[in-house]
């Protein structure tokens, strides 16, 4: 069990730190839907950064639609392979 919270706590650790380096979201550009493929690849550790730094974006405020499906298809995706994967060591 606490080697489960030990790897849930360095993996969301490393997310986040790459979220920061790759992803970081700018309020003030518009956001197509390649973009939202790539911002849902990384909502996990964006959304856990907002948690801490609330000026940290898990989601554009300017975007399109399509920007929008991709965004939650690839969310949606990213959040579950994070904890449906099989028992890898």
């Amino acid at each position: 069990m606490v080697g489960l919270a030990v790897r849930v706590i360095i993996q969301g650790a490393l997310l986040c730190l790459l979220g920061w380096l790759f992803c970081d979201i700018n309020s003030f550009e518009v956001y197509s839907w390649y973009s939202g493929l790539w911002h849902g690849l990384f909502l996990p550790a964006n959304f856990v950064r907002h948690l801490i730094w609330e000026d940290v974006l898990y989601i554009a405020p300017l975007h399109t639609a399509a920007y929008t499906v991709w965004y939650w298809i690839v969310g949606i995706l990213s959040i579950l392979s994070f904890f449906l994967r099989r028992g890898r060591r």
